[in-house]
């Protein structure tokens, strides 16, 4: 499907300038026409803020519609994890990132290291949480790139080390991730 690759390289700036809000626009097209991965990933835009206003109202309305139609990832994004416009549940949604972790979705992985990392629905557990970075990072993640960067930077579950850190936190501005970016130039690397 071309016009959503054509997104991916816009908002991953392969190929082209990085443009989110072009990448938002032809998302939005396609998840209009009801394309599972277009209204997942229009959901990730309005989740992070990425070409549009951030609004997690509407990025989990974006990702019913994805869980409507049996999108397994859909149904995992809905989760009611942020306290932003929806009730709050950290228990349900660590039990649902676990299921997605568990079946080796890197995102899932992810989302289960930072429950773990701020005790959002289980237990705070720094190793627990770099573990499941590392997981997340391994596949490519860029956020599980960064969580695990900064759990080496910080000697957060693993033995502070700056060139680990520095090695994870390249790994995820390589795919443009701004926050990693900015870790590497304070980090001087």
């Amino acid at each position: 499907m071309a016009p959503f690759q054509l997104a991916e390289c816009y908002r991953s700036g392969v190929g082209t300038n990085q443009d989110h809000t072009k990448a938002a626009g032809l998302y939005r097209s396609l998840a209009e026409r009801g394309i599972l991965q277009a209204q997942i990933a229009l959901g990730r835009c309005y989740e992070n803020g990425e070409g549009v206003d951030q609004g997690y109202t509407t990025a989990i309305e974006w990702y019913s519609k994805a869980a409507n139609q049996g999108s397994e990832d859909g149904r995992l994004h809905m989760v009611f994890y942020y306290d932003q416009g929806v009730s709050k549940s950290c228990e349900k949604g660590f039990e649902w990132y676990s299921k997605s972790a568990d079946q080796g979705h890197s995102y899932g992985q992810y989302m289960v290291g930072y429950c773990y990392f701020y005790g959002n629905g289980v237990t705070q557990d720094y190793a627990k949480a770099a573990e499941w970075y590392r997981e997340s990072a391994e596949q490519g993640n860029r956020y599980g790139q960064y969580y695990l960067g900064g759990c080496y930077k910080n000697g957060h579950g693993v033995p502070e080390d700056v060139e680990t850190a520095a090695f994870w936190y390249r790994r995820s501005a390589d795919q443009g991730h701004q926050y990693s970016i900015n870790q590497l130039k304070s980090l001087g690397k």
